[in-house]
């Protein structure tokens, strides 16, 4: 097997494209840090003076520490899709570059949130402190995955290898349309010889057929004048 990055080639087998595996594990934690902040505002809103503030206050634990768990996965296939994928071009170094710390600092504030979470759980409603954490996770997130997005929609990072696979499968179809166009060529070259024999071949019968019918005519001819001459012989014996 011979290895390229982003690509996998076996032996006898065309190129297959590598499939990063960061982007489908992104959804879950974004999701989680969002719904999380707003379970949060929820419960703050409805204070100690509601039963539903507290279990909206640990709804937003729960997704919050489920969203975190799922996020050391998907940092760990980040890294992983960064050094698999190592030239998405010289304009995306700054976006990668700001993707990555601010998602990192996203997890950091996450893993602070929900370790004062647990402190606190018997709490009626989210306190002020938490809730603030929690606003700034949702809003370091989406930062995060705009510029993730960015990678992928403005710079292409990762899908280099689906554009090469393509250009192969065009070059392959344009070889093929070249070998046919010069086997049609030769075809039709091959038949014009054919014509321009069979021409030929006409041509000659057509002079042998003439050559034939003038021979009996010079002959007969030949027959009268020497009948003429025989003639005045004759007339001049008498």
């Amino acid at each position: 097997m011979t290895a390229f990055p982003g690509r996998i080639q076996r032996p006898g087998q065309p190129e297959r494209p590598g499939r990063p595996l960061h982007p489908p594990l992104t959804d879950f934690p974004i999701a989680a840090y969002v719904f999380a902040a707003v379970f949060d505002v929820i419960s703050a809103v409805g204070g100690d003076r509601h039963s539903w503030a507290r279990q909206f206050w640990h709804a937003g634990t729960f997704v919050l520490i489920t969203g975190a768990s799922i996020c050391i996965l998907t940092v760990l296939t980040g890294f992983r899709d960064l050094l698999r994928f190592p030239d998405p071009g010289s304009g995306a170094v700054r976006t990668i570059s700001i993707h990555v710390c601010v998602m990192v600092a996203v997890f950091m504030v996450g893993v602070g949130d929900i370790a004062w979470r647990l402190r606190d759980y018997a709490s009626a409603s989210t306190p002020a402190g938490i809730l603030a954490l929690s606003l700034v996770a949702a809003a370091g997130v989406a930062v995060g995955a705009a510029h993730g997005g960015a990678l992928v929609f403005r710079h292409g990072a990762g899908v280099a290898t689906a554009g090469a696979g393509a250009r192969a499968g065009t070059g392959a179809v344009a070889r093929a349309g070249a070998a046919g166009a010069n086997g049609g060529a030769a075809g039709t070259g091959a038949a014009a010889g054919g014509a321009g024999s069979a021409g030929g071949g006409a041509g000659s019968a057509g002079g042998d057929a003439t050559a034939a019918g003038q021979a009996p005519a010079q002959a007969a001819t030949a027959s009268d004048m020497a009948v003429q001459t025989a003639r005045h012989r004759l007339r001049r014996g008498k």
